[in-house]
């Protein structure tokens, strides 16, 4: 048998290793004559063992190669895995779960995950534990999380773990923090409802984990069987992995080189790109390997492989709420928004990069078609406004001059006539006043919106001179008024005193037999003052309280108290335009509280 030719820098190493499987072989050195058989056997023994021994180290150099990718894959992913036992004890985190924890990981292990949710979810976490280990599926929820007393939303997958008697053994949890996604939805439907604000994007944010990778030395002698039985274990745990990137809402890509030449990604990240699974996504590649299927535009302008954020984030760039667009040849256009984290080699040298995208075609559809609504609700708003002024400015003269003949025909004719053609004059008299007074309410509500000029105002002076405003009233009702100490705001003075003025004046008209009482007050909370007007009146039935807001809506008649409908109507225009809110609190027969929020400002702006 011819023997094996080994390089130079190994001969020392396999000379030992020779010299102690000599001493296994008792009596080799006795057998002089080659060609004897039990020389010949001894003989390819020894080299069946150098051989053995050749492929255990490349074995235990091939563990450890793949053992340090999966760590890296594992502790830089920008999701959280925590592997929990049947109780829900924490056994293990990767550092990105730490993270979203916001403590000391000694702090986690061994600590009960429920301890992290907060009280209102706890409950819901309990019974998707319970269904994903009887239903024996994955389940998913959301929930919210403390962190560091900070509310944390965030969105869970719980994988069950079974034994071999297929009875629950542990759990593995998938956590993904949608804290921005959450307040991204809410300000979305907020502004729909509104028709104010436009919607402000944020998205998932991916945390960097960098980490020195620790180097497992095998030192353990293996025989075959276990060899075999490690690289099984190894394959199923490449296999878990996948399957979990797969199970993740996002597109996510891995550069595996600086310069972004080999990308490889999730299921999802290929049906974004319509290529095969498996394939390289590189756009760095020449024009004749580089995928087709696909170009990534970045404000209308197709972007240069340098410029993609996977390639950017591979030589060192941090990437962060980035956004792209993805234009197929027969698809629609998909909107994609994320991160992108370089990854480091033990120098500190950039060595690739992990980025996850997530689809916002949805949002960024509705953002198109919410500025078309904001524009047109500003475009109706505008010409209700003009018209509301051109009517009751051009109706004034022609009523004036109703008024004036009516109240000549009066003095001319009255008593002449029958007692019923005195009646219709006083009618016509009437009704010519209270039509007189909706058309200056509604001139008045037509000009809220032109006047512009914000300036420091003393609200206490303000409702000073609201209450002087109303002297008349308040004393042939004796009614009593107190004013609490009022801050300082930025917003229109003639505004401001016509607000208080309507509530104040409301107060004193909707009451019985009672002497009005009426308290004015103010409390600070966070960044708005909340004012109050409280009375002892009549008070509003709860189905009423948004309908008196309502332009023309009186809930009593004009003979029981006069008015035209429209004062809180101006009073809601006024609030709203200073960037607040109103509303009423109020039951039947004991009194309201008109409040209203102002934010706290110490600029001066034009509307």
């Amino acid at each position: 048998m011819k023997g094996r030719e080994y390089p130079d820098e190994k001969k020392n190493q396999i000379r030992m290793d020779v010299e102690e499987i000599l001493k296994k072989i008792d009596g080799f050195e006795k057998h002089l004559d080659k060609s004897d058989t039990v020389y010949k056997l001894k003989s390819q023994y020894i080299e069946l063992n150098l051989k053995h021994m050749e492929l255990k180290k490349s074995l235990e150099e091939f563990d450890e190669s793949r053992t340090k990718v999966y760590y890296d894959l594992y502790h830089s992913s920008p999701l959280g895995y925590y592997e929990l036992d049947k109780e829900g004890n924490i056994k293990s985190v990767n550092n990105t779960g730490v993270h979203l924890l916001g403590i000391n990981k000694e702090n986690i292990l061994d600590s009960n995950f429920i301890k992290f949710i907060a009280p209102n979810f706890k409950n819901i976490f309990k019974f998707t534990l319970l269904t994903a280990a009887k239903n024996h599926e994955n389940q998913k929820c959301e929930l919210n999380l403390i962190q560091n007393e900070n509310i944390m939303f965030v969105q869970l997958e719980i994988i069950p773990i079974f034994d071999e008697m297929n009875k629950i053994k542990e759990y593995n949890l998938i956590l993904i923090d949608i804290s921005d996604y959450k307040q991204l939805e809410s300000k979305l439907n907020d502004k729909y409802n509104e028709l104010k604000k436009k919607m402000d994007a944020r998205v998932n944010e991916l945390l960097l984990i960098n980490k020195s990778l620790e180097k497992i030395i095998a030192k353990k002698e293996l025989s075959d069987k276990k060899l075999r039985a490690s690289e099984k274990r190894e394959q199923a745990r490449s296999e878990e992995f996948a399957r979990v990137l797969d199970a993740v809402p996002a597109a996510v890509w891995i550069s595996h080189d600086k310069d972004g030449l080999w990308i490889t990604g999730n299921q999802l990240s290929y049906d974004y790109l319509d290529i095969p699974q498996g394939a390289n996504a590189s756009k760095s590649l020449p024009p004749q390997e580089a995928p087709q299927t696909f170009k990534i535009v970045k404000d209308g302008k197709e972007m240069k492989p340098g410029e993609m954020p996977v390639q950017a984030s591979s030589s060192g760039k941090e990437i962060r709420n980035y956004e792209f667009e993805l234009i197929y040849p027969e698809k629609e256009v998909r909107h994609l928004m994320g991160n992108a984290t370089p990854l480091y080699d033990e120098d500190g040298n950039p060595r690739g990069s992990v980025s996850a995208f997530i689809d916002v075609t949805k949002r960024k559809k509705a953002e198109i078609k919410m500025a078309s609504l904001l524009k047109e609700l500003e475009r109706s708003n505008s010409e209700l406004e003009q018209f509301a002024y051109v009517t009751s400015h051009d109706l004034k003269e022609p009523l004036r001059m109703i008024g004036s003949f009516t109240q000549l025909l009066e003095q001319r004719y009255k008593g002449q006539l029958d007692e019923d053609a005195d009646n219709y004059i006083n009618f016509i008299v009437d009704g010519t006043n209270r039509l007189q007074r909706l058309l200056d309410d509604l001139l008045a509500y037509s000009r809220i919106s032109n006047e512009v000029i914000y300036e420091p105002l003393d609200l206490t002076k303000i409702v000073n001179e609201s209450i002087n405003n109303l002297k008349v009233a308040i004393d042939e009702n004796e009614a009593q008024i107190t004013v609490d100490p009022l801050p300082e705001i930025v917003a229109n003075k003639s505004q401001m005193i016509q607000l208080f003025q309507n509530l104040i004046a409301n107060a004193i008209k909707f009451q019985n037999e009672k002497k009005p009482i009426i308290h004015v007050s103010c409390k600070k909370k966070a960044d708005k003052y909340y004012f109050s007007v409280q009375d002892n009146g009549i008070g509003i039935d709860i189905k009423n309280q948004k309908r008196v807001f309502q332009m023309f809506q009186r809930l009593h008649t004009a003979d029981e108290y006069d008015g035209t409908g429209i004062g809180l109507s101006i009073t809601k225009k006024i609030v709203e335009q200073h960037r607040g809110a109103v509303w009423v609190n109020s039951n039947l027969g004991e009194g309201s509280t008109f409040c209203f929020s102002m934010p706290i400002t110490s600029k001066i702006v034009k509307n």
